[in-house]
C-alpha cells in the first residue's frame, strides 16, 4: 500500500479536484462522516451520551474536518460543542462556513481564550483533535496551541477518549519528529493514503489506533509513490507458492555461515528461522575449532571448515548447490571472518544475506561490499551497525532512519534493511517499504538472527531480495506479536522461530491478523488500518 508525505497528499487533494472534478467540499465532507463515525464507535448510542463532545479547530482543513464531523454528530442527536485556537479559524473558507452551519443547529462554537474553554475539554465525552494537520512543521506548538494540546492530554490521561484527524496535532507528518509537545491520541483517522510521519518513530506511538477512510480518491491517485508498507493481502501474494508435489530439493536449499566463540547460538538461530519459514534444506557451515553445532537443531545439517585456512575455493565448493546463503550471524570479526565474508561476496553468484559482523568488517567503506558484490544482496543491520558501516554516530542514524537507509542502500548497491520499532526496508534506486508489524516483546537476544534466517529462506525460495526482504520482516513481526500474547517480555528467539509456520499458514489463508492488518468494518468508507505503539 502506498504511503504520502504531506507534498504528495497535497497534491493528491489538488488533482482530485483538478482533474477529477471532485469538489473539496465532498471530500472535506467524508473525512467528517469518517472521524464522526470513529467517534461513534467508541461512544455508543447518542441517548448514553451526557457529556460534549468537544473539537478543537486550528485554522487548517484539519480544523473543518472537525467540524464538520462535530456538525454530523449534532445531527444525530449528540451534545457537541466546538473550540477554537483563535479568530484566524474563522478566516478560513471551510471553517468559517462550518461554524456558521454549526451556530444554526444550535451549537456553541467558543474561543480557546474565553472563560470555561478549558474546563469543557477536561469534562468532554470525547475530544476530536483538529489543531494541526500533516502540514506541521517547526520547533513545537506555542502559546494557545501549546495550552489546549496540554489540555488536552491531561483530559485523555483521565479517560477522556481522543480522536486525532488526520494526524495528532504537534507531530511533522514528514518525519514523525515531535519537536515539542503532541496530541496523545486513542484513535487517528487518516485520509486517502496513509502519511509516513503517521507511521514512523516516534509520531506513530501518538496515533493510537489508526484508520483509513479513502473518502473518495480515485484509484488511480493512489497509485505510485517510492513510499509503501506491506498489508495483509500483499503479503499473501508474496508468499511462494507450492505444488502438492514439492519435495525438499525443490523448497530451498540455505547456506547459513558464521559463528564465532561465544556466539555459535547465532548461526543455529538463523538455521531454525530459515527452517521455520519453509526452506526444504538448511547447512551450517561450521568452523571445526567451535566443535559440534547443530546438536540442538538436528535437522539441520553441516559443513564443516579449518576457518583459518579456508580458502574461496573452499567456499565455492561450499555454495555451489545452495539457492541462498546467509553471512555474518555471530560471525569472526577478525581475519578470518573477513576472508569467509569477502570470499562470499565475490565469488557466490546466487542471493546473499550480510548480517552483523559483516558491517564491523567494513566499516565505514560501504562501497566495498558495492565492488565486491556480483550478485543480489540484502543487508539487514540495526542502527548501530548501519552507524558504524556508514561512520556515523548511532544517534543521527535514529534520528534520520529513512535517510540513513536511503544512502546506505545507495552506496553498498543492495537492499537494506534498517531493523527497529518500525523497520525501513531500501532498495537501491530507493524504493521503500516500511512495516508495521512486531512487538516490543521483540526486544531479545537471537531476534534479528531469526529475522536473517526468515529473508535467506524466502530468497531460497524464489522471491526477489526487496520482496524477500520486506516480506520477511512483516512475517517475523506477525510471529513477535503472537509470540507476544500472554507475556509482555522474557520470550525467546527461537520461540518467535517456532511461530513462524503457522503465521504463514494463517496469512496464506487469509486468516492472520494483527494490530497493523484488521478486517474492515466498512471498506468505502472507514478501515482499520495499523497499531500505533502508544
Amino acid at each position: 500500500m502506498r504511503i504520502v508525505t504531506p507534498l504528495e497528499m497535497r497534491e493528491m487533494d489538488a488533482r482530485a479536484t483538478s482533474e477529477f472534478l471532485i469538489p473539496e467540499e465532498i471530500l472535506m465532507e467524508r473525512a467528517g462522516m469518517a472521524v464522526s463515525s470513529a467517534c461513534r464507535e467508541i461512544l455508543g448510542a447518542s441517548s448514553q451520551v451526557s457529556r460534549r463532545i468537544v473539537a478543537l479547530a486550528g485554522p487548517g482543513h484539519n480544523g473543518a474536518d472537525a467540524l464538520v464531523a462535530l456538525r454530523d454528530l449534532a445531527s444525530r442527536g449528540y451534545p457537541a460543542e466546538a473550540i477554537l485556537l483563535s479568530s484566524d479559524v474563522r478566516g478560513g473558507t471551510a471553517s468559517a462556513r462550518e461554524c456558521s452551519r454549526l451556530e444554526r443547529m444550535g451549537v456553541s462554537v467558543i474561543f480557546w481564550s474565553d472563560p470555561g474553554a478549558r474546563h469543557r475539554v477536561s469534562h468532554a465525552a470525547l475530544v476530536i483533535d483538529g489543531l494541526f494537520g500533516t502540514g506541521f512543521r517547526g520547533e513545537g506548538p506555542a502559546g494557545g496551541a501549546r495550552e489546549m494540546i496540554e489540555a488536552t492530554n491531561r483530559a485523555g490521561a483521565s479517560g477522556v477518549p481522543v480522536i486525532c484527524v488526520d494526524i495528532p496535532s504537534g507531530v511533522d507528518g514528514l518525519t514523525g519528529a515531535v519537536p515539542g509537545v503532541a496530541i496523545r491520541g486513542l484513535r487517528t483517522v487518516t485520509f486517502g493514503a496513509p502519511k509516513w510521519g503517521l507511521l514512523c518513530d516516534p509520531g506513530t506511538r501518538y496515533a493510537g489506533e489508526i484508520y483509513l477512510s479513502l473518502i473518495g480518491f480515485p484509484r488511480a491517485l493512489l497509485a505510485g509513490g517510492n513510499l509503501s508498507c506491506l498489508i495483509s493481502a500483499e503479503a499473501r501474494e508474496l508468499i511462494p507458492p507450492r505444488s502438492p508435489s514439492v519435495h525438499k530439493g525443490e523448497a530451498g536449499h540455505v547456506l547459513i555461515a558464521g559463528g564465532s566463540s561465544g556466539k555459535t547460538g547465532a548461526v543455529i538461530l538463523a538455521a531454525r528461522g530459515a527452517l521455520r519459514a519453509g526452506s526444504g534444506l538448511v547447512t551450517v557451515l561450521w568452523d571445526r575449532a567451535f566443535g559440534e553445532c547443530a546438536l540442538s537443531l538436528p535437522e539441520v545439517m553441516t559443513m564443516a571448515v579449518d576457518a583459518g585456512s579456508l580458502s574461496p575455493g573452499t567456499v565455492l565448493e561450499a555454495t555451489m548447490r545452495m539457492d541462498a546463503v546467509a553471512c555474518g550471524p555471530g560471525g569472526e570479526e577478525g581475519e578470518v571472518g573477513r576472508r569467509l565474508v569477502e570470499a562470499l561476496l565475490s565469488d557466490y553468484p546466487g542471493p546473499l544475506v550480510g548480517d552483523a559482523s559483516l558491517f564491523t568488517l567494513f566499516a565505514g567503506t560501504p562501497e566495498r561490499i558495492a565492488s565486491l558484490r556480483k550478485g543480489p544482496l540484502v543487508l539487514t543491520p540495526h542502527p548501530g551497525e548501519l552507524g558504524r558501516l556508514l561512520g556515523r554516530e548511532t544517534a543521527r542514524i535514529l534520528s534520520e532512519p529513512l535517510a540513513a537507509a536511503r544512502e546506505g542502500a545507495e552506496r553498498t548497491g543492495a537492499v537494506l534493511l534498517l531493523k527497529g520499532a518500525r523497520t525501513h526496508v531500501v532498495g537501491p534506486e530507493g524504493q521503500t517499504s516500511l512495516n508495521l508489524t512486531g512487538d516490543p516483546v521483540m526486544a531479545g537476544a537471537g531476534m534479528g538472527d531469526v529475522l536473517t534466517g526468515v529473508i535467506a529462506s524466502l530468497l531460497g525460495q524464489g522471491l526477489a531480495p526487496f520482496d524477500a526482504a520486506r516480506l520477511g520482516a512483516f512475517v517475523h513481526g506477525l510471529a513477535g506479536e503472537r509470540l507476544a500474547r500472554g507475556a509482555t517480555r522474557g520470550r525467546l528467539a527461537s520461540e518467535l522461530a517456532d511461530h513462524l509456520p503457522g503465521v504463514l499458514f494463517d496469512l496464506s489463508s487469509g486468516a492472520a491478523s494483527s494490530a497493523g492488518q484488521l478486517a474492515p468494518p466498512d471498506p468505502a468508507l472507514f478501515w482499520p488500518f495499523g497499531g500505533g505503539r502508544g
